[in-house]
């Protein structure tokens, strides 16, 4: 009897671990303290932006003295066009992938950021613009104007197909 058990486990097909994504490889590194919001403008609803999200967003980066680095608003020297990604698809910066989803519709927050979680990240998938302080201790603004889910079409995420219906 004993016999028939031990050869029964054998034959247990053994479930492979999967392989952790690149996010997930770079969540692992996060210290506690290095991201850390505050609430300018509460948003509205009760819904925040998952994985597979296209999320629209303005942002307005600078320094602890209060001096902008960079900008999505025309006011302050950007093209005045809203950020567009998806979120867990789109390369970005790790206090975005993790500041982004705490986000509801409408809401303006500021995130102080240690450099582990933007430009200064060793695995950082985006390259800083010149004469960016990429090893400075920052404040991202970050006014979220809406997300949607969508299905991405191209490689690129050039195209995507918003969810109407779930």
């Amino acid at each position: 009897m004993a016999a028939t058990e031990e050869t029964a486990q054998d034959y247990v097909p053994q479930k492979k671990k999967k392989e952790p994504t690149e996010i997930e490889k770079r969540r692992k590194k996060i210290v506690p303290g290095s991201l850390m919001k505050a609430e300018m403008r509460p948003g509205g609803g009760d819904a925040r932006p998952s994985d597979g999200d296209q999320v629209l967003y303005h942002c307005t980066v600078r320094t602890l003295d209060g001096v902008i680095v960079e900008s999505s608003r025309a006011e302050y020297g950007g093209k005045g066009t809203p950020i567009r990604q998806v979120l867990d698809k789109s390369k970005m910066l790790l206090g975005l992938i993790e500041g982004l989803p705490t986000m509801l519709k409408g809401e303006v927050a500021m995130f102080k950021m240690k450099p582990q979680m933007h430009y200064g990240e060793a695995d950082c998938p985006l390259s800083p613009p010149s004469s960016f302080p990429k090893d400075d201790e920052l404040h991202f603004e970050i006014e979220m104007i809406d997300f949607s889910k969508v299905k991405v079409v191209s490689d690129d995420l050039g195209i995507t197909k918003k969810v109407m219906r779930t």
